[in-house]
């Protein structure tokens, strides 16, 4: 009959594999798709192994009090095992918190190796093959002082891994780090792992009589180290998401950026040759006389300006169209219009006065800032022939309208039709306001 002491360790055993085989097949997928450097989880995975076949043994030789050469067995692999989650252990805090004890680490695997020599043949000097009761709950088999000196060796690894995550908890306050927290939980849990490992020495020296808990407590920092990894993964992930919210968008103003800017005019030249658009029309524009703004008030005072202009155009156009920052004062808009009857040149003429109309106060002085706009404006019936980069074109024939306004006054809108590589209306300066 199974005793019920060892069902939970089943149970740990399952769920420690299970850990096992999800972290290596995830270290696999970030190495190899992704190119991250998460080394800790391959070493986690392992740890998580070792713990796995130490509940797994240590189960099976609860249930072995009959059976002297299983009971052998599971005994010396129940040691080894042991031993190595917490040195596997300590291994992961000190790569996962960039603590350095190399040599340490170096040596301690080392010393395992020799405990584990020991370990697996019968000797009076390890574990010998003769049995005696260990406690009322299970028998083991009789120990001789390296024994007693390898308890000592596993309370130096569990009671170094607690040192090293007290001080990576201190480390963490002192810098005001987000996730002390959870430091704090796995010092708690490895506290807690520690005094179950020195319940279960004691017992099996036969200082005192209790049912073994070190898989308890072992059980409890292998969930909280899962639990650390998938904050960390999420981490990851943000990290991505915010380089990507980086890359997509200007930081002082929210506007798109270039890079971005050439997605999304890629994606409307395409959609208009689909079919999907009527016309796809690209803005241009910039401030009238910046650099006085920035001499006169501030560089400060000139972003806010700059982010003030984005938020203007924002609101007057949809959220298919974007506004992006090509770099200094010089923005793009890119309008996609589904019905033909739309009328950019009016759209950019409220934007216009909306920016005219605006106004900045700094330390009690007011003043106002006007746009000059170069549109060039493409229908479907675009002819795109000997046109390698229609993007790059059709922006650059904006530019050429923008020109034509700064030589003719700034403050107004400059319009072009472009029809195809070598063909286009001529550039309409809009003057009615």
């Amino acid at each position: 009959m199974v005793s019920l002491l060892s069902l939970p360790l089943f149970i740990t055993s399952s769920l420690s594999l299970l850990l096992a085989a999800f972290f290596t097949l995830l270290y696999v997928r970030i190495t190899r798709f992704h190119q991250e450097a998460v080394k800790n989880y391959i070493i986690f995975a392992i740890s998580a192994l070792s713990n796995s076949v130490f509940f797994g043994a240590f189960a099976i030789f609860l249930n072995s009090a009959e059976f002297p050469i299983v009971l052998n067995i599971t005994n010396r692999i129940t040691v080894i095992s042991a031993m190595f989650s917490f040195l596997l252990s300590l291994h992961f805090y000190l790569a996962f918190f960039n603590y350095r004890a190399p040599i340490f680490l170096r040596w301690s695997y080392c010393i395992c190796v020799v405990f584990s020599f020991f370990a697996l043949f019968p000797n009076a000097y390890f574990l010998g093959s003769a049995l005696f009761s260990t406690s009322k709950y299970y028998t083991g088999l009789v120990y001789g002082p390296l024994f007693e000196l390898w308890g000592g060796w596993v309370l130096i690894l569990s009671g170094y891994s607690v040192f090293v995550i007290i001080k990576v908890f201190q480390r963490q306050r002192q810098r005001g780090k987000v996730g002390s927290g959870t430091v704090l939980l796995l010092l708690i849990a490895n506290i807690v792992w520690l005094i179950t490992g020195v319940l279960d020495m004691l017992t099996g020296l036969q200082f005192i009589d209790i049912p073994p808990l070190t898989w308890a407590g072992s059980f409890f920092v292998i969930c909280c180290i899962a639990w650390l990894l998938i904050k960390d993964i999420d981490g990851l992930y943000e990290a991505k998401r915010n380089l990507n919210t980086q890359l997509m968008f200007d930081h002082v103003t929210n506007a798109c950026s270039r890079s971005y800017l050439d997605v999304r005019m890629t994606e409307s030249f395409n959609l208009l040759f689909r079919g999907q658009l009527s016309s796809v029309a690209v803005c241009v524009f910039d401030i009238d006389y910046f650099k006085e703004v920035n001499d006169t008030y501030g560089h400060e005072t000139g972003d806010s300006v700059l982010a003030g202009i984005t938020k203007v155009v924002k609101g007057a156009i949809r959220t298919s169209d974007c506004i992006a920052r090509l770099g200094g004062d010089e923005f793009v808009i890119l309008i996609n219009n589904h019905d033909a009857h739309n009328d950019v040149p009016k759209l950019i003429e409220r934007i216009r006065a909306q920016i005219l109309d605006t106004e900045y106060e700094v330390k009690g002085r007011k003043f106002q800032v006007s746009c000059s706009f170069g549109v060039a404006e493409v229908l479907s019936t675009f002819d795109d022939t000997g046109i390698d980069d229609v993007p790059s074109f059709i922006l650059a024939k904006a530019d050429d309208a923008l020109y034509h306004v700064k030589r003719n006054g700034r403050n107004n809108i400059a319009c072009v039709s472009v029809l195809s590589a070598n063909s286009c209306n001529d550039i309409e300066l809009l003057s009615s306001f």
